[in-house]
């Protein structure tokens, strides 16, 4: 039997070029060592390029985010925390859940739905917030003619169970001030609603309605009525709006002496409190 020869080996391959770039062209052997430097850091230099573009894109992107070093456009809203409905009892209904809850009841305590203090802001202590009810004469103060025994039982005798209440005025000397006015159920509500809806507020002498409050952010069934006072001001401009939702009715004022109150502001906070209570 013959001997089978081993196949010869296959030809010498050279190895395959260094990797380059797209769009920069990989060196040749016979480039001078300058050139090679040179087209090294333009390759270095695209892909900084990218990293910085797409870096730059990731920074404009955040709406109203803290990175350090930078700071956001200041479109006028103020920074809240974050909200939080409080826990209900146990198979106790929303308030807006009509087939459960006709009667419109918020079975939590509504101190506790409360709009909270924005960032910057200086709490007033003569509304407690949460921590007790406001008296009904310090409610009837925001409203024109002021407050009395009389009128303070015609509140009772609308159904009014309670008010809470919390205010505070941030740097640039914008006031809020915030009521919430539980009834009885929802059609003592109603009642209580329309009849401050007709009556003006202390010190604002005319007004128009303001259309921008209800959004895409409002819950289905709280209804919003805004204002804003009307130029010439006096001391200071008013914003307000009356918010219901269920049994509850909700005044939100904000004043400001000597200049007129932002807008933007004023709708986040009535639209906050708006889904607070529904």
């Amino acid at each position: 039997m013959s001997e089978v020869s081993a196949p010869p080996p296959p030809p010498y391959l050279p190895p395959p070029p260094p990797y380059a770039p797209q769009g920069v062209a990989a060196p040749s052997r016979g480039m001078a060592p300058r050139l090679r430097v040179a087209l090294r850091w333009t390759s270095v230099l695209l892909v900084f390029a990218v990293f910085g573009a797409g870096t730059a894109y990731a920074v404009t992107r955040p709406e109203r985010t803290k990175i350090p070093g930078l700071a956001t456009p200041d479109d006028g809203r103020w920074v809240y925390p974050p909200l939080a409905l409080p826990q209900l009892p146990a198979r106790k209904p929303r308030p807006l859940d009509t087939a459960r809850n006709p009667g419109g009841v918020h079975y939590a305590d509504v101190r506790s739905l409360l709009v909270p203090l924005p960032e910057g802001a200086t709490a007033d202590p003569a509304f407690p917030g949460a921590g007790a009810w406001l008296p009904t004469a310090t409610y009837l103060k925001a409203m024109s003619g002021g407050g009395g025994a009389q009128k303070e039982l015609f509140l009772k005798d609308q159904g009014l169970r309670h008010i809470a209440g919390r205010a505070w005025t941030m740097p640039d000397g914008t006031r809020t001030e915030v009521y919430l006015l539980q009834a009885i159920s929802a059609g003592y509500a109603n009642v209580i609603g329309s009849d401050a809806d007709a009556r003006p507020l202390e010190g604002v002498s005319t007004d128009k309605v303001d259309h921008s409050l209800a959004d895409g952010t409002v819950p289905k069934g709280v209804d919003i009525s805004g204002y804003g006072e009307t130029a010439p001001y006096g001391a200071g401009m008013s914003r307000y709006a009356f918010v219901t939702a269920g049994d509850t009715v909700a005044l939100v004022r904000q004043t400001r002496k000597g200049g007129e109150v932002p807008e933007q502001a004023f709708r986040q906070t009535v639209r906050l409190q708006a889904q607070l209570l529904g």
